[in-house]
C-alpha cells in the first residue's frame, strides 16, 4: 500500500515538472520592447548621454508581460549603450544603441551640436567662435582683436626703478593687453647714471616683491 501511494506521488511530481516544462517552453524566447524614452534625445557635446525615463518591456512568446523594466541609477548594471554615460557626448553620435540584459533593445536616435560662444579670446592676437564641449574653433569667425586707442587705463603698479603699465580690452572679446608708460618709474636721469646703485634698487624691488608675495600666499 505504501509502495503504490510512493509511486502516485512520484508520478504526480513527474507530471507537474513536466507541465512547467512546456509552459517554460512555451513562454521563450523573450522580447525586449522600448516602450518610452529617454526624456531627452537633444545634447550640446558638454553635455552627457542622459537615460532617464527609459521604459522596456519584456515579454514572452505568448504576448504576455513578463517584467516592465524603468531605468534607474540602481539597474544601471542590468543596462548597456554604446556611449560611455561617464563622459560628454560627442558630435559624430547620431544614435545610442540600448540593450538590457545583455539584448539589444533599440537604437535611439540623438541629436548633439557644439557649444559654441561668440567673441572668444584664442590668444594675444586673435578670437573667433569657440566649442566649449570639444575645443572646436570656426576658422572662418576668427579675426584679431580691435582696441579703442583712447581708452587706456593706468594700472599704478610702477616703483622705484620699473614703469607704470596701462590696461587696454579688446572690443569684442575683453582680452587684456599691457604697455609701459615710459619714464614713469622713479628715479631721475642724474641718479640713473650710477648704474651699481640703480642695479641695487632693481635688486631690492624684486626682493620686495618676493617677500609681500609670499605674504599673500
Amino acid at each position: 500500500m505504501k509502495t503504490k501511494r510512493l509511486l502516485a506521488t512520484v508520478l504526480s511530481v513527474v507530471m507537474l515538472l513536466s507541465v512547467f516544462s512546456v509552459i517554460s517552453l512555451a513562454a521563450g524566447p523573450y522580447t525586449f520592447t522600448l516602450t518610452h524614452g529617454p526624456d531627452k534625445i537633444e545634447y550640446y557635446d558638454n553635455e552627457r548621454f542622459d537615460p532617464s525615463g527609459i521604459v522596456v518591456e519584456i515579454k514572452d512568446s505568448t504576448g504576455a508581460t513578463v517584467e516592465t523594466v524603468y531605468y534607474s541609477a540602481s539597474l544601471n548594471n542590468r543596462f548597456k549603450f554604446s556611449v560611455d554615460l561617464s563622459k560628454k557626448i560627442t558630435v559624430d553620435v547620431t544614435e545610442v544603441e540600448v540593450k538590457l540584459d545583455g539584448a539589444v533593445v533599440a537604437n535611439i536616435p540623438v541629436t548633439v551640436n557644439h557649444k559654441y560662444e561668440e567673441n572668444t579670446s584664442l590668444g594675444s592676437t586673435t578670437h573667433g567662435t569657440k566649442c566649449f564641449g570639444c575645443g572646436y574653433v570656426d576658422p572662418d569667425s576668427m579675426e584679431s582683436h580691435t582696441y579703442d586707442d583712447t581708452a587706456w587705463t593706468p594700472n599704478n603698479d610702477g616703483t622705484f626703478v620699473r614703469d607704470n603699465t596701462e590696461s587696454n580690452f579688446c572690443l569684442k572679446c575683453n582680452h587684456e593687453i599691457k604697455r609701459e608708460i615710459d619714464g614713469s618709474a622713479g628715479y631721475d636721469i642724474e641718479f640713473a647714471e650710477y648704474q651699481f646703485l640703480r642695479d641695487i634698487m632693481v635688486y631690492i624691488d624684486l626682493l620686495l616683491d618676493a617677500i609681500f608675495g609670499a605674504i599673500k600666499r
